[in-house]
């Protein structure tokens, strides 16, 4: 097995962490362990790291290339469970927590989540769990295709590909493959955007990738979690992919960020709400050209931070 992954806005959120030696931090979505790798070098033996990951392969790979790492636990669970995790390991009140919403290399090329590797349609980052978007496909109703395409792939042809998807089953045709399902895409677009159909079939792949993990519903439940646990001055970082989870951390950041919510024609505030965070990234951080040099994928990547008061 070769888990590789290289860590997205790196310099960025050690940065933002600001990690010193003695300190305690959690990676929650442990990956390819680049993050936790850098942190460890700044915390030292004196301080502590927790990575979570709910894909088994990365727990192996982090046991067997960061068995050096002396201040490292690893714990596989979904981040969306922190508090569950950091109670079963008695870990302390962390003095900064970082999330990576994205995708290793190792899951691209292994999980059928992209349509530019012949794989099977699973998606799965748990392999425990039963729903694959192989299930989806050959069992959700039409209705119920368009719905997650539409909300999770931003999709503008989502009612004719999840017809396509049930024609296909009315023929007994398969959608076993990540091709079958990429052809099924391209069979489903009016002639004058079928030379688009990498686009759609992206988005596409997302949804199915997004509805087979429960990946907006977890992060939307991490969040208040992540920021409960943190000690004061502790900070939660967090890298997103796409606009329906910056969109998710954008909106948390604000609401914790926020003081009185009187109405503004109250003389005087009666509600005696106080601002619990301060957000430290008043734009998100993207990669810079240097990165994007060395790393592609990290375009779409956008970085939030919030300080805990």
């Amino acid at each position: 097995m070769n888990y590789q992954h290289i860590p997205v806005l790196l310099s960025e959120v050690l940065s933002y962490l600001n990690p010193k030696s003695g300190e305690n931090f959690i990676d929650a979505t442990l990956g390819g362990g680049g993050y936790s790798r850098a942190i460890s070098e700044s915390v030292g033996s004196g301080g502590k790291i927790l990575a979570i990951d709910l894909d088994k392969d990365a727990i192996e790979n982090a046991k067997g290339q960061m068995s050096n790492v002396k201040c490292l636990t690893v714990a596989q669970g979904n981040f969306k469970d922190i508090d569950k995790i950091v109670k079963h390991h008695k870990f302390s009140p962390p003095d900064g927590i970082v999330a990576d919403l994205g995708l290793s290399s190792y899951e691209l090329e292994h999980r059928g989540i992209s349509f530019q590797t012949n794989q099977p349609l699973d998606m799965r980052f748990d392999q425990s769990q039963e729903l694959t978007a192989k299930f989806i496909l050959e069992n959700y109703d039409e209705n119920r295709l368009r719905k997650i395409f539409e909300d999770y792939g931003e999709e503008k042809f989502s009612r004719q590909i999840a017809r396509e998807v049930i024609g296909y089953r009315v023929k007994g045709k398969e959608i076993r493959q990540t091709s079958d399902l990429y052809q099924l895409i391209v069979n489903a677009l009016p002639k004058p955007v079928k030379h688009r159909a990498d686009d759609s079939a992206r988005r596409i792949f997302q949804a199915l990738r997004i509805e087979v993990n429960h990946e907006l519903s977890s992060l939307e439940e991490f969040l208040p979690k992540a920021f409960g646990l943190l000690a004061p001055g502790g900070k939660l970082v967090v890298v997103s992919f796409h606009s329906l989870e910056d969109r998710i951390v954008k909106q948390f950041f604000v609401k914790l960020s926020k003081g009185c919510v009187c109405p503004p024609e109250f003389p005087q505030c009666i509600c005696g709400k106080n601002p619990k965070g301060k957000i430290l990234t008043k734009r998100p951080v993207v990669a810079s050209e240097e990165e994007l040099r060395h790393n592609p994928r990290s375009k779409p990547a956008k970085l939030r931070a919030i300080i805990k008061l």
